[in-house]
């Protein structure tokens, strides 16, 4: 019965094509007149009212779904693009910290090499972890220390200045005490004069330079610097420069404010001062535990 049925339907099929392929032959053979010709063209005029009227009524689908499609593929790119934006962006801060961390460096390496610089004295890079919060005292925290070569009472640096004196130390981490801290107080002189003093910070953290004898000729903007005297710190690292100097009548000495040439609240890097062996250090300036 199957077989009958397969036979059937190709008895069916081959007659079709016997019939299209002589249909097509008579097509292209008779005249443009001719009766396939005129039904041709009758169909066409009757399917042609039917298809634009299909074509009508399935326009707006067909634009709803490219609008759909495009609407996805949009948020799809837009999405793809604020990643990449996002990406961009983070590779953008991490390379102009990078650049201002190898400038930081470098200034720091340019500083040591200063023919000033205390040649017998090495360094130990550190980095700033942590500062104080309050403000009353002025400090920061190194991750430098004891098995580092740092101790009490050396002299710390970055690349524009003096920075402080190491107060306290733990096997990796140090403190520091900065010069603006109200405790501290480093014997210092003027660069290029014979005008010394004490400079001493303040809780409002600017610089001022006591003890100088009013006969000294002092102008804005002469480079403060330390003196060495007292050992307290190494000489000759610049501090500042003289912002003010005003005589007081009821005092015997000027009054010199200073401005550093650190910039405390952007301090990242620094540099510890190493003596050579078997030098003696200074006590630190204020005895405080390390963070």
């Amino acid at each position: 019965m199957a077989r009958k049925t397969v036979v059937k339907r190709q008895a069916v099929l081959a007659v079709l094509l016997l019939v299209s392929m002589a249909m097509l032959t008579l097509y292209f053979r008779e005249p443009v007149g001719g009766i396939l010709h005129s039904t041709q063209r009758g169909g066409l005029r009757v399917i042609s009212p039917l298809e634009s009227g299909v074509t009508t009524v399935l326009s707006p689908f067909k634009n709803g779904y490219r609008w759909t499609a495009g609407t996805i593929n949009a948020r799809s790119e837009n999405k793809r693009l604020r990643e990449e934006t996002d990406r961009l962006r983070s590779e953008l801060v991490a390379l102009r910290e990078a650049a201002d961390e190898n400038r930081r460096l470098r200034e720091m390496i340019d500083f040591t090499s200063q023919p000033t610089f205390p040649q017998d004295y090495r360094t130990a890079a550190a980095r700033v972890i942590g500062r104080s919060a309050s403000a009353w005292n002025a400090t920061i925290t190194i991750n430098r220390g004891s098995n580092h070569g740092v101790q009490t009472g050396q002299t710390v640096i970055s690349g524009q200045g003096l920075v402080g004196q190491v107060s306290a130390v733990t096997t990796n981490s140090a403190q520091v005490l900065l010069i603006i801290d109200h405790n501290s107080h480093v014997e210092a002189k003027l660069q290029n004069g014979n005008a010394a003093g004490t400079v001493v910070g303040s809780v409002n953290g600017l610089l001022e330079m006591d003890f100088v004898e009013k006969h000294q000729r002092i102008v804005k903007n002469d480079v403060v610097v330390t003196s060495g005297t007292g050992m307290l710190f190494v000489k000759g690292v610049p501090i500042g420069v003289v912002e003010e100097a005003a005589d007081q009548e009821a005092e015997f000495f000027k009054r010199i404010s200073i401005t550093p040439f650190v910039d405390f609240s952007r301090l990242e890097e620094v540099l510890v001062l190493l003596p050579p062996a078997g030098a003696d250090l200074p006590p630190p300036a204020i005895e405080e535990d390390a963070e």
